[in-house]
């Protein structure tokens, strides 16, 4: 379950922290330059077929034609057809978007599924409490286009829920009504905070943010919403929540555990490779006991960091050896239910014969290391973009200590070149200072270091 969720908002970029007893489970990071097209509804046309692939190749508008997989037992689109698809995965390096010929809409409650008749539930919502809500949408007619509904329509009253319903099916009618040329798009993607709010309605229980007008967006598109949403006042939202520091950590190599161990994660181009170890030490008769503990552990971390990292693909994971098979099944079983908890699909295979786990992680969008940094002397490091952003909210912490103070930001190259270049966010900066700010590059500090004070 999610407790809360913190959104922390720079002109420029947006974080969305999910949090669980304090510790941070999943980061969503929103930039103009970077803007994820996921859900968005596109009439494109295919311009290639390959039936060996499996596949069909989608002009959607972006730079890489789509990449839509074709459904075994339907006749697939044919050459130079239009097709109306919606974005599933980012596009990624070289590799185009993924798509589905099966757009739906998100509500809150209830998922509007464009071409597929009906009602369904997810699991996690009663079969006794689907009947009655299923009742209260009698009305509307879902002989071509039905819903899935979410566990968070379990607390909505039959009139709302309808309401709801209702509003997908006008909401994808003007939609429809408004398409143009082949590619165009028919809905854009939805805005990624509420999309973030929506994915976890059902388990949130407070969402907070530090800057009232996107808050106040939010509310004017889900008003239902209201109840969940406050605006925080008074130094750094995600500093007061420890999450700067969990994000930091979210980007190192090496992950320590309770009981002494580590875990160490290497994301390579084919897949990523996750390596578990003891450093502390134990007499002979107890090393194995010690290790099975270190193993249970690491598979529970492991699941969180997978999400919070947000990697995708093939992942093999070496635990720590272990001798006897009930310890082996019960580490496998200990990482398969830590993963049931990541709404991407998460397919742990078990043990290979080297005696290595393997899983596979439904990828989406870049991961948080492609997104927030870039090899700097052989070594990634935090990108230009990204120390830009977090000497941003430097200054801003120090603009509010001191209001209406000028102010001298000393800072590495690369973060006082990442700042000038987001022109908006610089603009708005000194804005809210309120008075002379002055940046000084200086070679001497390391990139993450930044020295910001009255003058």
């Amino acid at each position: 379950m999610i407790d809360e969720m913190l959104v922390d908002h720079l002109p420029g970029e947006t974080r969305a922290a999910l949090l669980t007893k304090g510790r941070l489970i999943e980061l969503r990071i929103v930039r103009p330059e970077r803007e994820s097209t996921v859900g968005a509804i596109i009439r494109g046309r295919v311009t290639a077929l390959r039936r060996d692939q499996g596949a069909a190749f989608v002009e959607i508008g972006q730079p890489k034609a789509g990449f839509l997989s074709l459904r075994k037992g339907v006749k697939p689109p044919a050459e130079g057809a239009a097709i109306v698809v919606q974005v599933t995965k980012d596009a990624v390096d070289d590799k185009g978007a993924g798509l589905s010929d099966r757009p739906a809409i998100v509500g809150q409650r209830l998922t509007l599924r464009l071409g597929q008749p009906g009602l369904e539930r997810t699991r996690r919502l009663d079969p006794e409490e689907f009947a009655r809500l299923a009742a209260a949408l009698a009305p509307i007619d879902t002989a071509r286009d039905g819903f899935l509904l979410h566990p968070a329509a379990a607390e909505a009253e039959p009139a709302a829920l309808l309401a709801e319903a209702q509003g997908l099916v006008d909401a994808w009618r003007r939609a429809r009504e408004k398409a143009g040329a082949v590619p165009s798009v028919i809905r854009p993607a939805p805005d990624p905070v509420l999309r973030a709010i929506l994915d976890h309605a059902a388990t949130l229980a407070a969402v907070r943010f530090d800057d009232a007008q996107t808050m106040n967006r939010i509310k004017a598109e889900a008003p239902a919403l209201a109840p969940l949403l406050s605006h925080h006042r008074g130094g750094s939202l995600f500093r007061r929540h420890d999450a700067e520091e969990q994000i930091a950590e979210a980007l190192s190599r090496r992950i320590r555990l309770p009981r002494g161990g580590a875990i160490a994660i290497d994301e390579l181009e084919s897949m990523t490779a996750i390596d578990v170890d003891m450093a502390a030490q134990a007499g002979l008769g107890q090393q194995a006991d010690l290790a099975f503990q270190v193993n249970l552990e690491a598979a529970g971390e492991i699941a969180r960091q997978l999400r919070l990292r947000d990697i995708g693909g093939i992942v093999v994971v070496d635990f720590l050896r272990m001798s006897r098979p009930d310890h082996r099944r019960r580490t496998v079983e200990t990482l398969r239910r830590a993963c049931a908890q990541d709404p991407q699909q998460v397919d742990v295979l078990g043990l290979t014969p080297a005696g290595l786990v393997e899983l596979t992680r439904k990828r989406l969008r870049p991961s948080l290391k492609h997104l927030l940094t870039e090899p700097r002397d052989d070594q990634p490091g935090f990108s230009a973009a990204t120390l830009g952003f977090a000497l941003a909210r430097a200054i801003l912490r120090e603009a509010d200590a001191a209001p209406g103070r000028p102010l001298r930001a000393r800072a590495s190259p690369a973060a006082i070149a990442g700042l000038e270049a987001a022109a908006e966010t610089l603009s708005n900066l000194r804005e809210r200072v309120g008075a002379k700010l002055g940046l000084v590059a200086d070679p001497a500090l390391q990139p993450g270091r930044f020295d910001v004070a009255t003058e």
